[in-house]
């Protein structure tokens, strides 16, 4: 017993130093077996990986000090590497005498530039959030690709059928259904070459946001705010309101020069009519005043009594 176990030992010995190059060793032998064995299963995961239809999508939020070098820059990269931008929008904020901007940009970029592009934006500012959606399109594209052959095809065969046609019906029979078949093959394309494209260029939203400003010393309550900034503030408010009076006076000085000429020369036109109006009318009033003096006025004569003696007269 204990022989042929030594035997069979031996054995496997000798056999295992035949494969190794005759170092007497088994074991590594069988490791790098087991080694050979994962590294092929990897290559041919990887080969089935790389095979596969993957629409990637992402959308990144960085905070940045200047918008538009960021935006400029994410543009550059995504045209350096054969993309291109598909949208963008840029939004201004106010806050007093402070401003900043937020806004997006869209990219597509071949998709095997997409992790570096997003490494790129990354390093543009602060990271706010990050993801990325994928979508395997793979046996849409292959069921896609089988339904293309059987109608082209189909289509082959209807020519084939057109052409050996002896009556008119059956010509345009034929030529409908050629028709649709044919329709139906330019609807498939178009819908593979949508997915193709989609697949070859991934989409990267890059959302950017330039920092909000902090809060301004003009939101300390009224009461806590310095006796120099109070009085600055109201010198600056009179400035503003001196200067904004002058500014309205100085716009409306041509209108009312403009209003007075006409009024004037009005004013002056119905003087110069009212003058021999009023000189007429003068004389008339003159003249029955003349007349009037006569005795034949009695209550002229009546207005002009005698004058009566006072009582400190008689006396």
């Amino acid at each position: 017993m204990g022989g042929s176990g030594d035997a069979s030992e031996a054995q496997g010995g000798g056999d295992g130093a035949q494969m190794s190059g005759g170092d007497g060793s088994s074991q590594p032998v069988e490791a790098d077996a087991g080694a050979s064995d994962e590294a092929g299963e990897s290559i041919q995961a990887g080969d089935a990986a790389a095979d596969r239809a993957i629409i990637r999508n992402g959308r990144m939020v960085i905070e940045v000090e200047n918008y538009s070098t960021t935006a400029d820059a994410i543009a550059a990269r995504a045209r350096t590497t054969g993309g291109y931008v598909s949208d963008s929008n840029r939004e201004l904020h106010r806050d007093g005498n402070e401003t900043w901007y937020t806004g997006y940009i869209v990219v597509r970029v071949p998709s095997e530039e997409y992790e570096p592009t997003q490494s790129m934006v990354s390093k543009q500012g602060t990271v706010r959030s990050e993801e990325t959606t994928t979508n395997d399109v793979t046996d849409k594209l292959v069921d896609l690709e089988a339904r293309l052959t059987n109608l082209r095809e189909r289509r082959d065969r209807l020519r084939t059928f057109y052409e050996q046609a002896n009556s008119t019906e059956e010509l345009l029979r034929i030529e409908e259904e050629l028709s649709s078949v044919q329709s139906d093959i330019e609807r498939l394309e178009a819908q593979k070459r949508s997915l193709e494209q989609r697949v070859a260029y991934s989409t990267l939203r890059v959302e950017i946001r330039e920092p909000a400003p902090e809060p301004s010393a003009q939101q300390v309550p009224y009461h806590e705010r310095s006796l120099v900034a109070a009085f600055l503030s109201s010198a600056t408010d009179v400035y503003v309101f001196t200067r904004g009076l002058l500014v309205t006076a100085a716009s409306l000085a041509p209108w009312l020069v403009a209003l007075a000429v006409p009024v004037v020369g009005g004013r002056r036109l119905l003087r110069n009519r009212s003058l021999p109006l009023l000189g007429r009318r003068g004389g008339s009033e003159s003249g029955t005043e003349g007349g009037g003096n006569g005795s034949d006025d009695p209550q002229r004569e009546s207005t002009a009594a005698p004058d009566t003696e006072s009582p400190d007269d008689q006396t």
